[in-house]
């Protein structure tokens, strides 16, 4: 499943313009997906690396997120999605994504 939703991810942000900052998507014990975005292009990796916002949360919520059969909003407000670092940048992640 990791290497599937890290392919989906990389086929919307490569892309994409420099977001200027590092994304870390959390999948617990499915892995990481780190979105290296302080220059362009930007990179996907499943390596672990400093990031300004860390996205935790299962990789099949991930997958429904992707997907468009979870919103990041509702995802948030249930808890199936935590947010550490930067909230800011977190709220960011729509326009990387659409």
């Amino acid at each position: 499943m990791l290497a599937e939703l890290t392919q989906k991810v990389s086929a919307l942000v490569e892309s994409k313009s420099a977001v200027g900052f590092n994304i870390k998507f959390d999948l617990g014990d499915d892995g990481i997906i780190l979105v290296v975005g302080e220059q362009a292009p930007n990179r996907v990796t499943n390596e672990d690396g400093p990031a300004a916002t860390t996205i935790v949360m299962s990789a099949a919520n991930f997958a429904a997120l992707m997907s468009g059969e979870l919103s990041s909003m509702n995802a948030f407000m249930t808890g199936k999605l935590r947010v550490e670092g930067s909230m800011e940048k977190a709220m960011q992640l729509g326009s990387l994504f659409s």
